[in-house]
């Protein structure tokens, strides 16, 4: 008995934790998509793009350094700072950097296809935010910030998590990052994006699906 609870644990960490880095991935993705589409990017990335414009240093590791200083503030705060903020501190500015380093996304000139680009961009971004949201690790640290400031302010989640974006837009514009139409399309869809990203994990989130899985990471593990 001890040896099956043990092993349906071990099973579910697994798929978590497998979730988790599967969706940073696919956010990685779509934030290069964005990019690459140069009309504009979210908020947070006006922000990181203009800090690395202004320092030289790539972006994924300035995500990676933004994340740690919304992370310290928000522990300062008394917000409980879990595994998978952590690890969405590190890898996802890391698989920013290797998506960009690999050169697979494509980098267009005529305007349709930049269009075509940057909302492919948005869905997979919202799909692989529902993704490692699905993992129930913790929130990532933007989240984190979100929640330290209103437990501060007392003001509304909503109002606190506008005036966040408002200012990463702001101070990212003024460090030379590319705030344009894409933001406000990001904006305005991405929530929608999400939505149907969370509709389609509840399909495929099936105890057939995650048996299969689980099935061939054991034959991996045993060298099958």
């Amino acid at each position: 008995m001890v040896l099956s609870i043990n092993k349906n644990t071990l099973r579910k960490s697994f798929l978590r934790y497998l979730a988790l880095f599967v969706g940073l991935f696919i956010v990685g993705n779509g934030i290069v998509f964005t990019i690459y589409a140069n009309l504009g990017v979210n908020p947070w990335d006006v922000l990181h793009i203009g800090i690395a414009n202004q320092t030289g240093i790539s972006i994924g590791r300035v995500i990676q350094g933004v994340g740690l200083i919304l992370v310290t503030i928000s522990y300062f705060f008394k917000v409980r700072i879990y595994i998978g903020t952590v690890l969405n501190m590190i890898f996802l500015g890391l698989f920013v950097d290797l998506v960009i380093g690999w050169g697979y996304v494509p980098q267009p000139d005529l305007l349709l296809q930049r269009i075509i680009l940057y909302m492919a961009g948005v869905v997979i971004f919202g799909f692989g935010v529902a993704v490692y949201i699905s993992a129930n690790l913790g929130a990532g640290p933007r989240d984190s910030l979100m929640l330290a400031l209103t437990k501060a302010s007392k003001y509304r989640i909503g109002m606190i998590r506008t005036m966040m974006e408002i200012t990463a837009a702001g101070l990212g514009f003024i460090l030379g990052g590319p705030l344009g139409i894409g933001t406000v399309i990001f904006a305005l869809t991405i929530g929608l994006f999400m939505e149907l990203g969370f509709a389609i994990i509840k399909k495929i989130k099936t105890t057939a699906s995650y048996e299969f899985i689980w099935n061939g990471y054991n034959k991996q593990a045993r060298g099958l």
